[in-house]
């Protein structure tokens, strides 16, 4: 070793003659003791290179802060003397190795490494032959002032050489593997001791002053033979002893058989552990198994973690466990446990517990509070029956149940979902619960992994659902298909399901559709994009019907979606996956998740992924992994808002409710109103979307990768009564008639009236009022009718055929507008508009700029309607009642039969956002001779796609005069001049839409703003998920104020 150390230090002056810089970055490995050696591999730098020599271990001289420390490893050579050669050049040696040698005594020239961090003298027979022996360890250590850490484990000592009691700085002390017998009181000098390792020294009691260790927080006892009076009082003053290594066993070795027996029945209360161990308050990890004790004393280990009583006496559980906080990990195996008391729920901390092989029968409903729950172990006991609540446990990974007497599982088992290990065997099980198949954790069955078992386990149970042939399996799948089908088919009245596809224009939602229909790939053409709505009937190979309804994804069609959405139907949210980026998330998902939660709060969804053909297998997970914690992010956002919006209008309410009490001047808004929204915002959070776990990732090409599992996903939600509770209820025959009765009638009708349907109903089937009223309900739930019974103008309006209504959309909206209004190719404008090229370039302009539709453009739109006289002035008054038109007043003869005005306006068309012509009629300040009411909605969350242009559509009804933009409308209205303007604050980032009112007469001001207002809140009736408030100023001769009374009862 020597020599090698000498070699070293002559390649390094060589090498500094030449002026080479030296690095050490790494240090050899001694192939006989695998133990780190002084370096022998040099990596040469460049001599502008200044970095300083690389160590194995940084150890920081406090001296200098910028130095490291060297490791010399002497280890395993058999020295049996150190001469003062190995420490002349020793300054920069933080760590020493010296363990495995034949060293008797230490030189005391060891005071030269000065700086010496480390010092492992394991397996020397070090001399030490009393208390104050000095010739094994000398005085002079006493100088090596950085020394923290001192190995002398298995060194021979009876006695501890007298000079570790000096080393005052010592935080980390190991002489385990000695026959010292005793621990001196001395151990009280080292302060600043933290890890202190006793194993196997003969001692059989610690000294009090231990105590005076108070950094203390890891005393290694074990292989000791400590009694009961072992452990002194003041050792559970140490506020840091987190971790006591003991043999506790060794407290009862004394005990005879009577008083063994008297513990085991409870007749006698053990107290032979000393009660100073469960003072201890620091304490992580307590190991009392096998110690014969049958109590626990209160307010016993406050901090422990991991707590083992096994193969003891207890016969109930505890009660002071429950008051431990921090407890995470509990076994109580192989006790005699013949009750669990109801407090079992108050160890909420509880991850892992075990209470295998007791004796109780009944398991407390409580032990659904342990949310937190991972692994519970109940084999070996006599459970007859789980109870319900065990479905809480959501992250319970490994259930055992085997060897008890359970004749049934509770359903909610089943909602065990992040389950991978349960194990049944030796039960008296008959069936398994049919919603078996949404443990799709586990992934294997009667399998082993390192001589464990894993997965599912079902020996020894006498079962005939599902039978022997298919539960004897190592593939769980054969059961969970076998229950999923048997599920299907015992669903007793299980009825149509309605299914909305929501989705971009692109993503492939016509490609599924179609590709279910056909059962083999079938990729709709570029281009081909689905108008408005489509809807097709789905029936699957387990007979589960589906009314698919395919929305169409163009930005137009959007003011038409909330016709279509219905919150009883499955919806689903499509998305091309190999496009998305979490930048783009509510283009592609975010906008139609905000349109559920304004339209249809509660709804179920399903996350949809398409082109997964196109993605590698590393993307289509990392995606979707990205599209998961978007969608959470989003969700919990929308209810911390829902949650802030709760909290400002509760405190509105109280200052309002103050202001009342102290006779203050009413304030600008009701306080009903406020309870009115404040109950909304409440159901709201009760009924937040049901957006299903896991994103399903699909593809329509040849392989159809991901599909069935789609199909399958929605074939289990459709027959899941907690979703669809509608979906399987009792419908008598004669509804069903009612429907062929409406569908088949001889006369040829776009649409039946409410008095129509009566009349047709009263007279075939003798059904009427409310009947008659859940029969249509029930037929526009499984897509056989449309009835928006949620429009005031329509509900008295059923459209038995509702792809005539779809008809008649598409030709007023349009996502290739542009090349239909095209006059050369589409010679519709010339046969049936009768229109010359330059006529047509005048109401082509007048259309997509400004939405007004003359009355030819709007036979021409509608021309493949074949629509006649009649029925074309019919559909132009019913489109005003759906709120997609207004019709414009014509003159009962043309100045010019050759030139037509505007017939009606389509306000989602336009695009004129430039309101130049409003000065005009509207000056930026208030006449002196008006007075002017304002009033304006604020919509804190979202504001619904379409409200403003059905706005501008119901205000027709009383207008004189009017002059529209895209987000503002001037009117006049009985000599009242009008604006309605939407916009966004700039400061909170709330929409507004606002009224602003301008006449002479305040009463007939306030008749207008009373329609207004009512337009309003229909329209806000119609999104159930809309938050809104509204504030109203009034100004007379340019001096505003808000008003201190309210305008009207909202």
């Amino acid at each position: 070793m020597d020599l090698q150390f000498e070699f070293v230090k002559q390649i390094l002056k060589i090498m500094e003659k030449r002026g080479q810089k030296v690095t050490a970055p790494a240090t050899a490995v001694s192939k006989k003791s695998k133990r780190v050696i002084s370096p022998s591999k040099i990596r040469v730098g460049s001599p502008t290179d200044d970095r300083r020599h690389k160590i194995r271990m940084p150890i920081v001289n406090p001296q200098d802060n910028e130095s490291t420390m060297r490791c010399i490893d002497m280890s395993g050579h058999g020295l049996t003397t150190l001469n003062a050669s190995n420490f002349t050049t020793s300054k920069d040696v933080g760590e020493l190795d010296l363990s495995c040698n034949n060293l008797r005594t230490i030189p005391p020239d060891i005071k030269r490494v000065q700086n010496l961090v480390k010092l492992d003298l394991t397996k020397n027979g070090l001399k030490c032959t009393g208390p104050n022996d000095f010739s094994g360890l000398p005085m002079e250590m006493t100088q090596l002032k950085y020394l923290r850490i001192l190995i002398l484990a298995e060194c021979n000592m009876q006695f501890m050489p007298p000079v570790v009691w000096k080393l005052e700085d010592l935080e980390q002390l190991d002489v385990s593997r000695n026959k010292i017998q005793f621990l001196m009181p001395e151990v009280g000098n080292l302060m600043k001791l933290k890890y202190l390792n006793l194993q196997q020294t003969a001692i059989t009691t610690l000294p009090a002053e231990i105590v005076y260790c108070q950094d203390l927080e890891e005393l290694l006892l074990w292989g000791n033979r400590i009694d009961n009076q072992g452990l002194p009082e003041t050792i559970k003053e140490i506020p840091k002893l987190h971790h006591l290594l003991i043999n506790n066993r060794s407290f009862c070795q004394n005990m005879d058989n009577y008083m063994e027996k008297m513990i085991h029945r409870g007749q006698l209360q053990s107290d032979h552990v000393p009660q100073v161990l469960f003072e201890m308050p620091a304490l992580n990890f307590v190991d009392l198994e096998a110690c014969k004790i049958n109590n626990l004393p209160d307010n016993c280990l406050p901090s422990v973690q991991e707590l083992h009583l096994a193969k003891n006496y207890f016969q109930t559980l505890p009660l002071a466990l429950t008051h431990i906080k921090q407890l995470t990990h509990l076994d109580l195996s192989n006790n005699v446990i013949n009750t669990l008391p109801d407090e079992l729920g108050d160890m909420v901390s509880v991850t892992i517990l075990k209470l295998n092989n007791n004796m109780f029968e009944h398991i407390p409903s409580t032990l659904g509070n342990l949310v937190y729950l991972e692994m519970l172990e109940l084999s070996g006991n006599r459970i007859r029956k789980l109870p319900a609540e065990i479905g809480n446990l959501k992250l319970l990974h490994t259930l055992l149940l085997q060897k008890n007497k359970l004749q049934a599982l509770p359903d909610t088992i089943c909602d065990l979902t992040e389950l991978e290990t349960l194990n049944l065997t030796n039960n008296c099980l008959t069936q398994l619960p049919l919603g078996f198949y949404k443990l799709r954790k586990i992934s294997s069955a009667h399998s082993y992994r390192k001589l464990h078992p894993i997965g599912l386990w079902l020996h020894k149970n006498p079962l005939t659902t599902p039978p022997e042939e298919i539960w004897k399996t190592t593939d769980p799948v054969k059961i969970y298909d076998y229950l999923r089908k048997l599920q299907i088919a015992t669903t007793a009245n299980l009825q149509r399901l309605r299914l909305v596809l929501l989705g971009n224009s692109g993503c492939g939602k016509t490609s599924f559709v179609d590709t279910l229909m056909n059962k083999k790939s079938s990729l709709t053409p570029e281009g081909a994009n689905t108008a408005i709505h489509e809807q097709k009937i789905y029936k699957s190979e387990n007979r589960v019907n589906f009314a698919i309804s395919d929305t169409g994804g163009d930005k137009i069609y959007r003011f038409t979606h909330p016709m279509f959405l219905d919150a009883k139907a499955l919806t689903f949210i499509m998305y091309d996956h190999r496009k998305y980026r979490p930048q783009n998330h509510y283009e592609m998902i975010g906008y139609y998740i905000d349109l559920l939660n304004v339209q249809c709060p509660g709804a179920v969804v399903k996350i949809v992924g398409t082109h997964a053909d196109l993605c590698c297998e590393d993307i289509v997970e990392k995606t979707k992994q990205q599209v998961q914690e978007e969608i959470q992010k989003q969700l919990s956002e929308y209810n911390e808002r829902l949650k802030k919006e709760k909290a400002k209008i509760e405190l509105e309410i109280e200052s309002q409710e103050k202001a009342l009490n102290n006779n203050e001047p009413q304030v600008n808004v009701t306080t009903d109103f406020l309870k009115e929204q404040l109950d909304k915002v409440n159901k709201l959070l009760g009924s937040q979307l049901q957006v299903a776990e896991g994103i399903s990732v699909i593809s329509c090409s040849e392989e159809m990768m991901g599909l069935q599992d789609l199909v399958t996903d929605m074939e289990l939600m459709a027959v899941n009564a907690d979703l669809f509770p509608h979906n399987q209820r009792f419908i008598p025959s004669t509804w069903f008639k009612i429907k062929s009765l409406i569908k088949h009638q001889k006369e040829d009708k776009l649409f039946y009236t409410w008095e129509e349907i009566s009349a047709i109903t009263e007279s075939n089937l003798q059904i009427r009022g409310k009947e008659l009223h859940q029969c249509v309900n029930f037929l526009c739930d499984i897509g056989e009718i449309l009835w928006l019974r949620n429009l005031p103008e329509m509900k008295h309006v059923v459209f038995h055929k509702p792809r005539l209504l779809v008809d008649i959309l598409q030709g007023l909206f349009r996502h290739n507008i542009k090349q239909f209004l095209n006059y050369e190719t589409n010679k519709v404008f010339v046969s049936k508009g009768k229109f010359d090229e330059v006529t047509f370039t005048k109401h082509k302009d007048m259309m997509i700029r400004y939405g007004q539709v003359s009355r030819p453009m709007l036979q021409c739109l509608w021309f493949f309607l074949h629509l006649g006289y009649n029925e074309f002035h019919t559909m132009a008054q019913l489109m005003p009642k759906l709120d997609v038109l207004y019709t414009i007043p014509q003159p009962d003869i043309p100045e010019k039969r050759t030139e037509f005005g505007p017939f009606v306006t389509i306000p989602t068309y336009n695009l004129d956002n430039n309101p130049i012509e409003l000065e005009q009629y509207w000056p930026e300040r208030t006449p002196l001779t008006h007075k002017e009411i304002k009033i304006e909605y604020t919509f804190p969350i979202t504001f619904p796609e379409g409200m403003f242009e059905r706005l501008q559509v119901r205000i027709q009804d009383f207008v004189d005069e009017r002059l529209d933009w895209r987000d503002t409308t001037y009117c006049v209205c009985n000599e009242n001049q009008m604006v309605l303007h939407r916009a966004l604050d700039v400061t909170s980032y709330d929409a507004v839409l606002s009224c602003t009112i301008r006449g002479q007469e305040v009463n007939e001001m306030m008749k207008v703003l009373h329609k207004v207002h009512a337009i309003f809140a229909s329209l806000a009736s119609l999104s159930p998920g809309l938050i809104w408030y509204v504030n109203k100023t009034f100004s007379n001769c340019g001096k505003k104020t808000v008003m201190q009374m309210p305008i009207f009862n909202i």
